[in-house]
């Protein structure tokens, strides 16, 4: 028996080698984490064979053989090659697209030794981004998709949506943004022509810049990706990801918001001079601004996962990755610093008056920033017309805790889960806000914001536009996805099984839902926890009361200049186009309303369906969410804690839904007409 266990584990050996290969494929891992692997796995390590005598340390007869590459090159071939090279250094140093292609067609296949060595910890993030539907690069296996990091054959493969569409858009845009720019200068007067070849201020150098640019070789590079679009990886994108960031770096330290000024800035300086199509010069504005809008969004960001992959060895968030990665992206896209456009700064004054204008500046906003959750001008304003817009929705009375369900569900199409809320239950009024105030958003996308020019407001310790692209996913991903899921799951065991609440199943998964009510919604939420056990805060947003409060300042801010403005339609700080009329991309319930408020079918120079007064409702919307969230003495933070489900009268189990209403816009018409009659008899 002995003897047949001695001949099994001499059978279980491993090839020469092996070992290696495997720590090659798994890649950098921390000793902690290889410590876990170790323990969930199990078994044993099996040594490996000894390895065949190395035959080339044997004597051997001298013998002079040039040795040939796999290139076709020999050896005296490349070291020609190298010297020619070396000679020529300082000039490639700038290298241009064409030199990047070129480059490549001679080059081998980039492989995977191609990119940077990460640590597992930065490789998993990294891979997360890529995974994300947001950037869609990389396709995401769900469970399996540790198996997949560990195949050194799959791990860098990219999807083929990417190769076969995603580039191929990317490439359109780009090419229409060029051409666009390009148009710009040909349809200029010859005078303007001569201040964009010689002068030296940043609206001209762009144009110079974007005027030199080419797709023809990234085009190239384009093809070689869609045509490996079925076995395509990560490294296989380095020449195309190189050539699209060689050009499109050197304008984005510019500013996402400034290139949209700097193209008015344009159309506004040739549309002076006489006999000059403004009509076309203004559909050319439009179009170069819509444009750059998706080239920084879904080309600059929507590739970044890649060109972190390919230039740095660690994880950083967008946008924070293109300072301080800064180096290294220069160093991939064969640029220096001073190939960068960057934004114009402002003469310096003094440095006495220049200290004393900081001061004043920050005492001022001192003064102007609210205390969050105040009670104030604008909360009572907010309520009152959030009644005009949903007239006996219960925003009169929030203290007696109406039910939203019944008048909100039939306008916005809730997911499941809202129909359980109960009344009492301050995230029913919470989600209704949000969604009211994502609907007053939809339209302020449309605005012209220049926050980040503003040196007051960019001081504030958020993201102007990232705050405005995620303010959906507070109830679509936070409230819909992960909160509902634990209360869903919780509401619907206590209907099937009565003493589940009583279970530790039950007592863990209340205790989820209403940890994450006060993580996510509700700061100053109290209620007595079922068990001692705090789940750790897994959001990847901001806390909404933190966004509201950061939402409020800046429109307090904006509307303040609106109001100092108005009076002669100047121009006013944070926003290009406050006095033009709104836009809704798609018609919806806020949208809808306010047009009939507002006279939006007045014409321009009478109508009040500005972007300056759809700023105004929206602060109001902000300023009520903030004042019910923020404020611990809200009626928000007055129900009784235990009241989470809606509860049947008869017999005191789950209710799922009652009956909804249908007169919603009937009571808004009939408001209107009392309101016009009120007014008329003024």
């Amino acid at each position: 028996m002995a003897n047949s266990d001695s001949e099994f584990k001499a059978s279980k050996t491993l090839e020469p080698g092996t070992i290696d290969k495997i720590r090659q494929n798994i890649g950098p891992i921390d000793p902690l984490e290889a410590q876990s692997l170790a323990n969930k796995l199990g078994g044993e390590v099996l040594r490996e064979r000894a390895s065949a005598p190395d035959m080339s340390n044997m004597p051997r007869h001298r013998q002079h053989t040039e040795v040939v590459r796999a290139t076709g090159r020999s050896a005296s071939d490349i070291s020609a090659a190298s010297g020619a090279l070396s000679s020529t250094t300082n000039r490639t140093q700038m290298a241009s697209v064409n030199q990047i292609v070129t480059t490549s067609t001679v080059k081998r296949k980039k492989t995977e030794e191609d990119l940077p060595a990460l640590t597992a910890r930065d490789l998993k993030l990294i891979d997360r981004v890529m995974m994300d539907p947001e950037y869609d690069i990389k396709p995401n296996l769900g469970l399996f998709n540790f198996l997949f990091r560990i195949s050194q054959k799959n791990r860098e493969k990219v999807t083929k949506k990417f190769g076969e569409y995603t580039v191929k858009k990317h490439i359109e845009h780009m090419q229409a943004f060029i051409s666009t720019i390009k148009t710009f200068i040909q349809l200029s007067p010859d005078h303007y022509k001569s201040k964009i070849a010689t002068e030296t201020d940043l609206k001209f150098k762009f144009l110079r810049t974007i005027g030199k640019w080419s797709m023809r070789d990234i085009k190239v590079l384009a093809l070689d990706v869609e045509n490996a679009a079925d076995n395509l990886t990560v490294s296989m994108l380095i020449p195309f990801v190189r050539a699209v960031y060689h050009e499109l770096i050197t304008i984005y330290y510019i500013g996402e918001q400034q290139i949209p000024a700097l193209i008015k800035e344009i159309y506004t300086d040739i549309t002076a001079y006489p006999d000059v199509d403004k009509a076309k010069m203004q559909m050319l504005a439009k179009q170069g601004i819509t444009e750059w809008i998706y080239i920084y969004n879904q080309v600059i960001k929507g590739m970044y996962p890649l060109l972190m992959r390919m230039c740095t060895s660690e994880y950083v968030e967008f946008p924070r990755f293109f300072t301080a990665q800064i180096a290294n992206i220069l160093q991939f896209v064969n640029h220096t610093k001073f190939d960068l456009l960057l934004p114009e700064k402002n003469k310096k004054k003094p440095e006495d008056d220049k200290k004393k204008t900081q001061e004043e500046a920050k005492k001022k906003l001192e003064q102007n920033r609210h205390v969050a959750g105040k009670k104030d001008e604008l909360v009572i304003s907010g309520l009152k017309m959030l009644e005009q817009l949903f007239p006996k929705a219960g925003f009169s009375a929030l203290d007696a805790h109406p039910d939203m369900y019944p008048y909100f569900q039939p306008l916005f199409d809730f997911e499941d889960g809202f129909n359980m809320l109960h009344p009492e239950n301050p995230l029913q009024v919470t989600v209704v806000l949000i969604k009211i105030i994502e609907e007053f958003l939809q339209g302020c996308r449309n605005i012209d914001f220049n926050i980040k020019a503003d040196e007051k407001l960019s001081e504030l310790p958020d993201d102007f536009n990232l705050t405005l692209s995620e303010w959906a996913s507070y109830h679509e991903d936070l409230f819909d996805k992960k909160y509902c899921d634990y209360f869903k799951n919780y509401v619907n065991s206590i209907y099937s099984q009565k003493d589940y609440a009583r279970t530790q199943y039950g007592k863990e998964t209340l205790n989820n839902f209403l940890w994450r009510a006060k993580y996510w919604f509700l700061p100053h939420y109290k209620f007595n926890a079922p068990i001692l056990q705090k789940p750790s805060n897994d959001s990847r947003y901001k806390p909404l009361y933190a966004r509201t409060d950061y939402l409020r300042t800046v429109f307090t801010t904006l509307v303040q200049r609106i109001d100092q403005n108005a009076a002669g339609k100047k121009t006013v700080l944070g926003i290009m186009n406050p006095w033009d009329r709104y836009q809704f991309d798609l018609p919806n319930v806020i949208s809808k309303r306010l047009d009939v408020l507002l006279g939006a079918k007045r014409p321009d120079d009478v109508t009040n369906a500005t972007n300056a007064n759809l700023i105004k409702y929206t602060l109001c919307m902000i300023s009520v969410l903030d004042w019910w969230i923020n404020n611990a003495s809200s009626p928000a933070y007055t129900s009784n804690p235990e009241n989470q489900y809606r509860v049947s009268a008869k017999d005191g189990s789950p209710e799922f839904s009652v009956p909804v209403r249908t007169d919603q816009n009937a009571l808004f018409a009939e408001n209107i007409k009392k309101s016009m009659a009120a007014r008329a008899k003024k």
